[in-house]
């Protein structure tokens, strides 16, 4: 039956119950507004659909005045569909003017009433509960359901920037090593930690699907690409949209207000464009900013000096400022360097503790480094698990295609069962070669090109990556040089090469990768005297680019390339000897300008150790206890399939008898999974089921969107309590009806309080009878004599339900106060290091430190003045003997 809304009616949402009780604003058609002063915020909800729950407390009930202070409900009365409270001494209270905040007892009137649930019920939904909670007290959320490898310096950066009020930093790190993961890492913490709400990714064009697969494969995040002119930036999430249209759609991205901006290859938007001012607009509109740009000073240091301007304007205000402050870095880089000589100096020069060891000095002078605090770049050089790569050149009678394809085959059949990753730049060739190989010589090739849809190209990756029936050979267009990982596999055959060697790199980085555990073999066939053979020479002999990465090459080639403009560089007439040593010439000298020109305390501040190894270390720890044994009891208790298949995988499948016909996050046809990163590294097509993961969040919610496992009885055979006697076992969520909440969770020991009240004793026996071992004691008790139990135990119920809240109010204070000197000690010491940088560091923006400081105080007030217990499950337990 829909409900009547009325204005002025009070309602809560059952599934966000830190919002408050909430007040009817307005009804009009079929929707219903409500306005909740504790969440500070308006909702609107369908009527028909909307999940809200009428609060109407009854006689002998407390109930809290806005005005202050409380009374006891003594009668109540309806008039116009509003309810009015008469709580004694002529005093009636209409329920418009009832606190906002409210405690809800709703699991104790479910077993008065006899609505039960089996004990399993009661105890998957606490298991379920801690397993959150030791989630939030991590602080690692958004990290953990990564599917990537643990790389201490992508973690290191995705932990740092969050660590700022506000996210404005610049992801400059090499090719290769992972600014992608480390802004979709910082986008997922900021989302898990309820920072943000939504995001707009400008990028490439020709990248919009890739950051696509990424967002979806890697963070579990279903983005929005651009679709035209009715693209609906209004809802939705995340939205990626080209580089191309930002400057004609300016209005509509600024209208959408979107909480961060991330821009993929940021060097591409000129400061002088008009996409350029579009971004300057969006710096200012959104709280967090990202950048991206393996190449920050390729055009120029004016451009780099605007896109630091972008990040905070008040720290860069000039570029000779940035350039005198750079002067000041590389002289203190070479004091860093020289220590222990000139230690003294250092000490005194920067105000340090005379008592600190070397490293501690680094570590505070680091701190000193101006873009350091808004600029991470890492380089390969200064990152440990890249392999050694080895170009091994094949010289061929000729130059085309069936030579190639036939010396493949020869070459495939010497192989054993090594994996092979084949790419060709053409898609005809790609196909052609697939053919070839099965039709003369019986070679079973996965294909993978552009003409093909993400669920086929998915599959053709995870057939190739089967190390037991899969391909051995996976034939790809130059498709397959973007955003996949095929680590597994150490050899790379290039069929043909690209006109550039940013493209090659590419081709190189699929199996290039940290965490290649052997030496990467590139293999190159070519015909002598043909073009395959002078590109060979230029990017092998010239460049340099094969066998290690090279900055300089990209440069120089297109400074060749702009030198001969209208002319195949790749031809005898061009390549000369003269050309060639003059170009290899200015690579060595570009590299040594890079080289020299490296900020070496950014570097170092960019992923600082010990830290950045521990907090890798750290999420290994904690993914140690997986959710196999959750999801377990979840496909029990909810009727879906859930079973081992092989070698770590489980099959998950819905079933026609499930309790509730959809669950979050999994599709209707059913799911492959693993427990294990590593295997998820290596099988796309698979399910990555973390702590983070949508589908146990999604478990998480239901429970908490309904009253399942909230009111139970049980039996307990001991011979250690009095026989015939009861146990109310009672559990509260810890509720912080603030719009702070969230940042709140993560200092809390435990987001929930237990009492066990044994009828005839007057103490708290939840210490002395923790919840896994009396778990394992209990048992059922079939639903008609649980309901005469709870008939015949009626009116005792609610005296033990008494004594249980008291317990527990006692426990949440000294949990609550604990969290708040937990929370002010953060801020505090981190407070204080700012105030001391701020004295060596102009860039220190004394607007964070107040941020800082609100922030702490706002938390301070929520812990103090808003925590409240809200009854989650209560479990009522006879004593048999």
């Amino acid at each position: 039956m829909q409900p009547d809304f009325v204005q002025g009616q009070r309602w809560v949402v059952d599934s966000e119950p830190e919002l408050g009780l909430g007040i009817v604003t307005g009804v009009e058609g079929r929707t219903v507004t409500i306005f909740f002063e504790q969440g500070e915020c308006e909702r609107n909800y369908a009527i028909a659909q909307a999940p809200l729950t009428r609060i109407h407390f009854s006689v002998d009930d407390e109930i809290c005045l806005a005005a202050g202070g409380s009374g006891v409900v003594e009668q109540v009365y309806e008039q116009n569909g509003l309810l009015i409270y008469d709580i004694g001494g002529d005093k009636l209270v209409p329920e418009t003017q009832l606190a906002s905040e409210i405690s809800l007892n709703q699991p104790l009137v479910r077993l008065q009433t006899g609505q039960l649930d089996a004990p399993k019920w009661f105890y998957f939904r606490r298991k379920l509960d801690e397993a959150i909670s030791r989630t939030w007290q991590s602080r690692l959320g958004g990290l953990l359901g990564v599917r990537a490898n643990l790389i201490p310096h992508q973690l290191y950066v995705a932990w740092m920037a969050c660590e700022h009020e506000k996210v404005r930093v610049l992801l400059a790190d090499e090719v290769g090593l992972g600014k992608t993961i480390e802004a979709g890492m910082v986008l997922s913490r900021l989302l898990k930690f309820e920072r943000v709400e939504r995001a707009l990714i400008l990028v490439p064009d020709a990248l919009q699907v890739q950051w696509l697969v990424e967002l979806v494969r890697k963070f579990a995040l279903v983005p929005s690409i651009y679709s035209g002119e009715e693209h609906d930036f209004i809802n939705g999430q995340v939205h990626i949209v080209p580089h191309s249209i930002a400057e004609h759609i300016a209005p509509q991205l600024l209208e959408a207000e979107f909480d961060i901006t991330i821009v993929d290859e940021a060097h591409h938007i000129l400061p002088e464009s008009e996409a350029f001012g579009c971004l300057q607009q969006l710096s200012l509109t959104s709280d967090h900013l990202i950048l991206l740009t393996a190449t920050p000073e390729q055009l120029g240091a004016e451009s780099h000096f605007a896109r630091l301007q972008l990040l905070d304007p008040a720290k860069f205000t000039s570029i000779e400022h940035l350039h005198q402050q750079e002067a000041e870095y590389k002289q203190l880089n070479q004091r860093i360097r020289a220590l222990p000589e000139g230690r003294q100096a250092l000490i005194e020069d920067y105000r340090l503790q005379a008592e600190e060891t070397d490293e501690a000095l680094i570590d505070q002078l680091l701190d000193v480094h101006g873009v350091g605090r808004v600029m991470f770049r890492n380089v390969r050089t200064a990152i440990a698990g890249f392999p050694q790569r080895n170009a091994i050149l094949h010289p061929l009678q000729d130059d085309s295609w069936p030579t190639k394809f036939e010396w493949l085959a020869q070459w495939i059949k010497q192989q054993g069962q090594e994996k092979i990753l084949v790419i060709c730049h053409s898609i005809d060739q790609v196909k052609d070669c697939e053919s070839y190989l099965w039709q003369k010589h019986g070679i079973d090739a996965a294909l993978f090109h552009e003409e093909q849809n993400l669920i086929e190209r998915d599959k053709a990756a995870a057939y190739f990556a089967d190390l037991e029936q899969g391909s051995q050979v996976l034939i790809c267009s130059e498709i397959g040089s973007e955003g996949r990982n095929f680590q597994f596999s150490c050899h790379l055959v290039c069929l043909d090469l690209p006109d550039h060697p940013d493209l090659l790199e590419q081709r190189i980085g699929r199996l290039d990768r940290i965490g290649q555990t052997r030496e990467v073999s590139i293999h190159i066939p070519y015909g002598e005297h043909s073009r395959t053979a002078l590109q060979l020479h230029w990017y092998h002999q010239v460049l340099h680019c094969i066998e290690r990465l090279n900055p300089a090459a990209g440069q120089v080639h297109d400074e060749t390339q702009e030198q001969f403009e209208g002319q195949d560089l790749f031809s005898e007439e061009v390549l000369t000897s003269e050309l060639e040593e003059l170009s290899h010439d200015r690579v060595e000298a570009l590299q040594l300008e890079i080289q020299q020109g490296r900020d070496a305390l950014l570097e170092m501040n960019s992923c600082r150790q010990p830290f950045a190894n521990s907090l890798a270390s750290r999420i290994a720890a904690f993914e140690q206890e997986t959710p196999l044994a959750l999801i377990e009891m979840a496909s029990n208790l909810f009727n879906f399939h859930f079973e081992a298949t092989y070698d770590g995988i489980y099959s998950l499948i819905p079933s026609d008898k499930m309790l509730i016909p959809v669950l979050p996050g999994l599709p209707p046809e059913g799911t492959e999974l693993t427990f294990s990163r590593e295997v998820a590294n290596q099988r796309e097509d698979l399910l990555f089921m973390s702590w983070d993961a949508p589908f146990v969040i999604g478990l998480w919610e239901i429970l908490h969107h309904s009253d399942l496992g909230s009111a139970s009885v049980a039996t307990l055979p001991t011979k250690q309590l009095p026989a015939g006697h009861c146990l109310l076992e009672v559990c509260f969520d810890l509720v912080i009806q603030s719009p702070h909440a969230g940042a709140c969770l993560p200092f809390l020991t435990s987001h929930s309080v237990r009492a066990l009240v044994l009828d005839i004793s007057e103490k708290n026996l939840a210490a002395l009878m923790p919840e896994a071992s009396l778990q394992q004691s209990i048992e059922p008790v079939k639903k008609h004599l649980a309901r005469d139990v709870v008939k015949s135990r009626k009116t005792e119920i609610g005296d033990w339900y008494k004594k249980a809240e008291v317990f527990a109010e006692v426990e949440k204070t000294t949990l609550v106060e604990a969290a708040a000197e937990k929370a002010k000690d953060h801020f505090d010491s981190e407070t204080t290091r700012l105030e001391n940088l701020a004295r060596h560091n102009s860039g220190v923006d004394l607007e964070e430190l107040q941020l800082l400081k609100t922030r702490n105080a706002n938390l301070q007030t929520a812990f103090l003045e808003h925590s409240q217990l809200k009854l989650s499950a209560i479990r009522l337990i006879v004593i048999t003997g």
